[in-house]
């Protein structure tokens, strides 16, 4: 017999149920559109997509003319707060902006513009090279993607700083054609400002040097072409010209003292400390920095530390101590290193291109 309470009961059960699922509760979206783009949104992030979604389609519109209408009729863009990457997929005509990362939280509109605007560039540039992502021209596509995002929004002098990334890198002897094709290698999977700088000075140099569309027809040639014939179709040169081209003006450049982009984000150095306190010869010193992040956007592979004793440069890494977070890098003190004092430098560039380079002195005691 049928019994309207206890059926109303088995409903509202089923619904509470369903309300407090976080997969359902996290389907729960808005949809943004404008004429090309249709951003997908949590639905209490609403006023956050429409505050975007003018730039996006404008940025839609300045890329599908640089790459010949390569972009999609429409395409959809689906903001994400539980993942940390963003993703393309061309043939779908769909993004996906992951926005779990501590730099989004500083500053959310700006964050998922880039993100989406990234990732617009990146199927622009697909769909003008006819899908030729791959681990030799990952690098390239990098590059391409940050000239094209600032350019759009006049913010090119963020890009200056990847010159400083260039030089560094090759002092390491990470810097070249070899290196840069083995993508996977050099950049462990991960699309930053360190990884994409010796895309965007290899491109630069030949927009400076030929034209500015010049980089495109790159992109263009590798529809069908291998990477080593698109670059010389493009350019009218060698590989190996080119990469002796780019690597002199990099090895030119003069790593400044300070470059800013964005005042009230630059990172600051707040103290710096040894363990030991001094040095001894034949032992390591561990060189301890406490930087101020305040935008959250400096990454550990973007913090290099040159003992200038020994020449040798490299990069922190993120260490814990006590609940308390720092930078840490290694000096290696000879057996036969005289006491005495001996200077350092540290060079931070942070993901909007503000660099500050800090000096500073180690102490080596006596036996």
């Amino acid at each position: 017999m049928f019994r309207p309470f206890v059926f109303l009961i088995i409903v509202i059960g089923a619904l509470s149920l369903y309300l407090l699922d976080p997969e359902v509760s996290s389907a729960q979206q808005e949809s943004i559109a404008s004429k090309h783009v249709r951003l997908l949104v949590p639905a209490e992030r609403g006023s956050l997509g429409r505050e975007v979604i003018g730039d996006i389609e404008r940025f839609y519109l300045f890329i599908n003319r640089l790459t010949g209408s390569s972009l999609p009729d429409k395409i959809s863009i689906t903001v994400k707060w539980e993942i940390s990457e963003s993703r393309c997929l061309w043939r779908e005509a769909s993004i996906t902006v992951g926005m779990n990362q501590p730099a989004a939280a500083a500053n959310l509109s700006a964050f998922l513009f880039h993100s989406a605007a990234r990732e617009i560039a990146r199927m622009g540039l697909l769909g003008l090279s006819d899908g030729a992502q791959r681990e030799d021209t990952v690098f390239l596509f990098e590059g391409m993607i940050e000239i094209l995002v600032h350019e759009f929004d006049y913010s090119s002098r963020q890009l200056e700083a990847a010159w400083a990334v260039s030089k560094l890198l090759d002092e390491m002897q990470r810097l070249g054609l070899a290196s840069q094709r083995s993508w996977s290698t050099f950049s462990d999977g991960t699309c930053c400002y360190r990884n994409a700088a010796p895309g965007i000075t290899f491109l630069t140099t030949f927009r400076e040097l030929q034209t500015r569309d010049r980089p495109l027809k790159l992109f263009e040639a590798l529809k069908k072409k291998s990477l080593a014939a698109s670059m010389s179709e493009a350019f009218n040169a060698s590989p190996a010209e080119l990469e002796s081209i780019w690597l002199k003006r990099v090895r030119e450049y003069s790593i400044v003292d300070e470059i800013t982009t964005v005042p009230e984000d630059a990172p600051q150095l707040r103290k710096t400390t040894f363990s030991p306190d001094k040095g001894k010869p034949g032992e390591d010193l561990q060189v301890h920095l406490f930087i101020d992040d305040r935008a959250r956007n400096l990454l550990p592979n973007c913090i290099f530390v040159k003992d200038e004793r020994t020449g040798r440069l490299m990069q922190a890494q993120e260490s814990v101590e006590e609940g308390i977070e720092f930078l840490m890098t290694t000096f290696s003190i000879d057996p036969d290193c005289p006491p005495g004092q001996y200077g350092y430098q540290v060079i931070v560039i942070d993901e909007v291109g503000n660099l500050r380079r800090w000096k500073g002195f180690y102490t080596v005691a006596g036996q």
